[in-house]
């Protein structure tokens, strides 16, 4: 009943069009994406993923959240440029600093001591070794932490990566608008190849994991893929709307392909290439992550839906406006709740995926609760990558709500304020 009401809703949704157009349903996308994050994160701190098969293909499922990200703020970066002549060098890395570099160097800092952090017996269970953090040894820590990005902060190292090659990119692919077909199937070949090459060591790549993870080239299929979408996005968004059933079945039965390769694996020999285990670069979860993101798109289009409820409406934007804060926050709630778990012996007697549903939502409420707090402080722009807004907004008047008629995007990887 769900997917058919989100193809009815969809279906009378006229094509987006104008680069000056506030794209809502891909603002929309933004706190489903980061639900998807902070599950990741739930189920590696909260579930037994080495001895759970259930654990490890939920896992599997979450993982598309990094490939979404990428994707859409490489796409709306390009849809913000697609009408411009050229890319000025000196805004466009004014904007890109203020909205991605700043609050990438203001949370390295704020993790940095709590990666240090040593378990006490007494509350918060945590204490900051501070001679530590500030020694030569802490300075060199820190040093390393900014360059590869501290856990899930890696996101935004890669979109600064990328931003980097975003003007020359841009610039071919307009030049070359007949061949993105051929460019999309290069950049699938080189996502699957780069991944098969460093697993077995081919061609002399020995990349570690971490690194792999953080490089700009890992990723080719949904950063080149977010570009070119934007370049067709009116025919994309039409495309997406008129097959939408068909992506949802489609997406399911992706689904199911690396989640059974796991479970055969578990019963008999499955060659190493073809086992996803939770890797977010395997072959096999590619044409999932691929139709979750089609269908993440879906949902925005549908919440955004004039035929939604205002609450809806009004609930969905807060959430979009949040959801940069909440990514960025996400490690403190789940830090803290994993070591209070352990001292008070819960983890012992819940179900682990209580837990982890209960660690999602902690962390996604303490996230929101902070984001909408701190943007109203003049430390909005640092901390939850936003413009300080009034106290008298904080809480919404769902019957005189009204959606806001906005241009551009609030400051954040999806940021179109600069065009």
């Amino acid at each position: 009943m769900v997917a058919a009401r989100i193809v009815m809703s969809t279906a009378a949704e006229s094509p987006v069009g104008g680069t000056r157009q506030r794209l809502e349903h891909i603002d929309a996308m933004r706190p489903i994406k980061q639900t998807a994050v902070i599950s990741t994160h739930a189920l590696i701190f909260f579930s037994p993923l080495s001895t759970s098969f259930a654990a490890g293909a939920f896992l599997t499922l979450t993982h598309f959240s990094r490939d979404a990200f990428l994707f859409v703020s490489a796409c709306m970066l390009a849809y913000s440029y697609r009408e411009q002549k050229s890319v000025k060098i000196v805004p466009y890395w004014k904007r890109r600093s203020i909205s991605v570099g700043l609050p990438y160097l203001a949370w390295s800092l704020i993790y940095f001591p709590i990666s240090m952090m040593l378990p006490t017996n007494s509350f918060p269970y945590y204490r900051v070794p501070w001679g530590t953090v500030f020694s030569l040894h802490g300075a060199h820590e820190l040093l390393i932490a900014v360059a590869t990005g501290y856990y899930h902060l890696y996101f935004l190292l890669v979109l600064l990566e990328f931003y980097v090659l975003f003007p020359l990119l841009l610039k071919l692919l307009r030049s070359w608008n007949r061949w993105h077909l051929p460019i999309l199937l290069v950049a699938l070949a080189w996502q699957i190849m780069l991944q098969y090459a460093v697993r077995h060591g081919h061609a002399y790549l020995t990349v570690a994991p971490k690194t792999e993870t953080r490089l700009v080239f890992s990723y080719p299929l949904y950063l080149i893929g977010g570009v070119i979408a934007a370049l067709h996005l009116d025919a994309m968004h039409a495309w997406i709307v008129r097959r939408a059933k068909a992506i949802l079945i489609g997406t399911v039965l992706c689904a199911i392909v690396p989640v059974a390769i796991d479970a055969i694996h578990r019963r008999t020999y499955v060659p190493k290439f073809l086992i996803p285990g939770g890797d977010p670069f395997s072959p096999m979860v590619i044409p999932y992550d691929v139709g979750a993101i089609f269908c993440v798109y879906l949902l925005g289009v549908y919440l955004v839906s004039p035929r939604r409820s205002l609450r809806t409406r009004a609930i969905t934007q807060s959430g979009s406006d949040a959801a940069y804060g909440i990514y960025l926050s996400q490690m403190l709630w789940i830090l803290f709740l994993h070591r209070w778990s352990l001292k008070w012996g819960v983890l012992n007697h819940v179900p682990w995926l209580v837990m982890m549903l209960f660690a999602l939502t902690f962390a996604y409420m303490s996230g929101f609760l902070f984001s909408a707090l701190v943007a109203r402080t003049p430390l909005a722009r640092a901390l939850v990558g936003r413009s300080q807004v009034p106290w008298n907004t904080l809480i919404p008047h769902f019957r005189s709500y009204v959606m806001p008629l906005r241009e551009t995007y609030n400051a954040g990887p999806m940021d179109l304020s600069d065009v």
